[in-house]
């Protein structure tokens, strides 16, 4: 149980900090719980996926100056054209709330919009494997921290997603649309700091 907790402590203090991820998680929010929760879970998906390749030895040979420098060039461009996308639809989340929630195509769209924001990001790869330095120390119950881990983030993008919705429901759509903008601004910077320190200051 104590192994399950520190997998758990570990899979919260990874989730909760302002990210990407949890940017786009709740500008998605804003106007729809679904929408966010698709994001989220694509975000968990590309983390299980990438933990599948530590397991196999695959994710070790990522850690190659010029593979990270491509895995970011392509998160640069994909932060900014996420910006790009909440910057065109800040005006019509808010009218697009129930036919969202109910469009299975744009549960699909939002789902891959998380899994690439996630694959995308190279600092993911050395989070994983730091984790598998920190797993090692538990001999035979690794996959006990891993769950715990996963379980933490499981919650988050499905506790956080639904509390930000409920919020918004009393929050003007003014308000709505100019924290959407906020939001864009934050992932440009995110990319803009993400291209610093891959060609600049290279240490994922």
């Amino acid at each position: 149980m104590s192994i399950f907790l520190q997998g758990l402590l570990l899979g919260f203090s990874a989730a909760i900090p302002l990210g990407p991820i949890n940017i786009m998680i709740m500008t998605a929010a804003l106007s729809s719980f679904l929408r966010a929760f698709a994001i989220g879970l694509g975000a968990m998906s590309a983390d299980v996926l990438y933990l599948l390749l530590l397991s196999f030895g695959v994710l070790e040979y990522l850690q190659n100056e010029l593979i990270l420098k491509a895995i970011g060039i392509f998160g640069i461009c994909y932060l900014l054209f996420i910006s790009w996308l909440i910057f065109k639809g800040a005006n019509a989340q808010i009218k697009l709330e129930k036919t969202l929630d109910k469009d299975k195509a744009q549960f699909a769209k939002n789902y891959f919009k998380g899994l690439f924001a996630t694959l995308s990001n190279p600092y993911t790869i050395g989070f994983w494997l730091s984790v598998a330095t920190l797993a090692s120390s538990f001999a035979g119950y690794a996959w006990v921290m891993v769950a715990g881990l996963i379980t933490a983030i499981g919650l988050w993008i499905t506790l956080m997603p639904l509390a930000v919705f409920k919020s918004s429901k009393l929050i003007s759509p003014r308000v709505i649309k100019y924290m959407s903008y906020s939001c864009a601004v934050i992932l440009i910077g995110f990319a803009i700091s993400l291209f610093y320190n891959i060609f600049f200051n290279l240490n994922i």
